[in-house]
């Protein structure tokens, strides 16, 4: 598979400790976004959600203690108002970031909106446009997705995009990029890369973007500057393949779990328009050993 690499040379020489590089994808310094307490809600038992049943967009839901599984539910009127959405970040200051996904059709996204970026403003809750990717150069044969993948890096200050926009079922066409919030800006590429979930951690002594393929079930990993710029080529770190109840997931989320373990959800993604409440995931718990410098799978639920 042929792809570009863009990168930043000057800011290669940047260097970072060990432990600097140790808390990366473990540190927890976001803020919740400041309307959450405004509207009534209590910011630690809340989370966004874009999956909730028959409800379009982004919804808020707060744990209710007493009824296992019940949630109150809020909704801002410009939540909904761009169609249905997939994957959701914030930034250190609440702000949250999301990207429509097609859900059983195309007609609420089509191939003009499908590569747009969304945000909620953490003061006011109002969702805007924040940023449009470029658009595919051609839209024959191309598949009805975009943003796949969105992750914001604390440590550079950088939100990861992953975008599918005109790849077609025989040619790989995927986008990773890195962009700059502040200037709204793409500061570094890869190109030729269709992937999923995306996520930046140190626990293995260098700062890695991890990356789930959406052809495969190898999750990849880029080495990263300080900055957050891409360093290497993707070379594989995990794979899924024969793993689980169906043996061919791809990483729709990969995270770290409290002790440094890195937790991937996984599910069955063939580039067919389908429910996202409606796909069965596994969460598979990897650790890592600084001794074979391999990840081993532990557990599968």
């Amino acid at each position: 598979m042929l792809f570009c690499l863009t990168i930043a040379f000057v800011s290669c020489q940047e260097s970072m400790s060990e432990e600097e590089i140790a808390t990366i994808g473990r540190t927890k310094n976001k803020k919740p976004a400041a309307f959450i307490q405004k509207i009534g809600f209590n910011p630690n038992q809340s989370a966004f959600s874009s999956a909730v049943q028959q409800m379009k967009g982004i919804v808020l839901l707060q744990a209710v203690p007493s009824f296992k599984d019940s949630f109150l539910k809020y909704q801002h009127p410009s939540w909904s108002q761009y169609g249905w959405m997939g994957s959701i970040t914030s930034d250190d200051n609440g702000n949250l970031y999301t990207a429509p996904i097609p859900f059983v059709n195309s007609l609420d996204n089509g191939l003009s909106t499908i590569n747009t970026i969304y945000k909620i403003d953490h003061q006011t809750g109002e969702m805007n446009v924040f940023f449009k990717l470029p658009a595919p150069d051609s839209v024959a044969g191309v598949i009805p997705f975009g943003v796949m993948g969105l992750y914001y890096d604390s440590h550079g200050n950088k939100l990861y995009v992953s975008s599918i926009a005109g790849s077609t079922s025989d040619e790989e066409k995927g986008v990773i990029y890195a962009l700059d919030i502040e200037n709204k800006s793409i500061a570094d590429k890869i190109t030729g890369i269709d992937a999923m979930g995306l996520f930046v951690g140190g626990n293995t002594g260098e700062k890695k973007l991890y990356l789930g393929r959406c052809r495969s079930s190898e999750i990849q990993c880029v080495k990263l500057n300080k900055s957050g710029s891409f360093v290497s080529k993707p070379v594989m770190e995990i794979n899924l393949d024969q793993l689980g109840p169906r043996g061919n997931d791809k990483a729709r989320r990969i995270r770290y779990d409290n002790n440094g373990n890195l937790v991937v959800y996984g599910i069955d993604f063939n580039y067919s328009l389908a429910a996202n409440s409606d796909k069965i995931e596994t969460v598979y718990k990897f650790v890592y050993n600084p001794t074979d410098k391999k990840w081993m799978n532990t557990e599968i639920h």
